[in-house]
């Protein structure tokens, strides 16, 4: 048997790495594994394909038929609610919607992908990721990954699970 020499900060970050492994929920996926954010992002996709939406140059999308209505009602200076505008809103007909909208906004198909990035051993360590960087992330979900026969995962869990 070897020995290393780590700092008491080292040694106190891998004891605490190897408990949170051991006693994490692993999800039925057999070790090792690894955790990755999953970000819903949407891509343009062919006509007649995906989901149908109005984007205007600043990137706003537009997916209901409420949201085109208050597209309109801003575009217009009208006030949602009031009587008077919305009887003007019922007395436009599609064409007129759609004159609206093309000056304003261009149609265009998406569809939601998944993407993942960043790599974490813990659940924990994924939680805290989330919470500081969730500002720049898409509706982020944690996802766990098996690493089928990654020799280097192997051995880096067998030495958590047998170090500490």
């Amino acid at each position: 048997m070897k020995t290393i020499q780590v700092t008491d900060e080292i040694y106190s970050f891998l004891e605490n790495l190897s408990k949170e492994i051991k006693s994490q929920d692993n999800r039925g996926t057999a070790s090792p594994y690894f955790f990755q954010v999953q970000e819903d992002k949407e891509v343009g996709v062919p006509e007649g394909c995906g989901e149908e939406v109005w984007v205007s140059d600043g990137e706003t999308i537009l997916r209901t038929q409420e949201e085109v209505k208050e597209a309109v009602f801003e575009w217009k200076g009208w006030t949602i609610g009031r009587k008077s505008d919305e009887n003007k809103f019922k007395q436009l007909d599609s064409f007129d919607i759609d004159r609206i909208m093309e000056e304003n906004y261009r149609q265009v198909n998406i569809s939601v992908t998944q993407e993942y990035s960043n790599c974490f051993l813990t659940y924990k360590a994924y939680k805290e990721h989330v919470r500081v960087n969730g500002h720049n992330l898409n509706n982020p979900k944690s996802f766990l990954f098996h690493a089928y026969r990654n020799t280097e995962m192997e051995m880096l869990f067998k030495f958590f699970k047998e170090s500490f």
